[in-house]
């Protein structure tokens, strides 16, 4: 007798979990009590229909969860993505207002006829005492 194989499923997100085959009827007892005929569901079969549906549940909360979970991550991707780009905004218009008083600076030097301005621009001048001056000791 060739056995048959399980179909192949790429997602396991919409297969429902099933520790067991799930009858189409669950098995009828029936019993003799005081000369009247009852019928009831086993013990066994009422436990495993109550335990499908404890495992429907608890794998619908976690679907719950986890989409929960995915929105407030992608929430959070937005919201970094905003706060990088108003960031890189900043940097740039910065950038760019610095580049342009530079720009404006070096051409206020070149209409300079006074060639020893441009050599006192470029000369740090200022007299650090001992404690703020960098170390050159390596430099020996």
């Amino acid at each position: 007798v060739p056995e048959e194989t399980a179909p192949v499923v790429e997602s396991y997100d919409n297969v429902p979990i099933v520790l067991m085959p799930v009858e189409a009827e669950a098995p009828v007892v029936e019993e003799e009590v005081g000369g009247e005929l009852t019928t009831s569901v086993s013990a066994m079969a009422a436990f495993n229909l109550e335990f499908q549906e404890t495992l429907k549940l608890r794998k619908e909360s976690e679907n719950a969860a986890k989409a929960a979970a995915i929105a407030a991550a992608e929430e959070d991707l937005a919201t970094i993505a905003a706060q990088r780009s108003t960031k890189r905004e900043a940097k740039m218009s910065k950038n760019r207002s610095e580049e342009q008083s530079k720009l404006e600076a070096m051409e206020e030097d070149l209409e300079n006829d006074n060639s020893w301005q441009r050599v006192v621009k470029l000369v740090d001048l200022t007299q650090d005492g001992k404690d703020g001056a960098q170390d050159t000791k390596r430099m020996r």
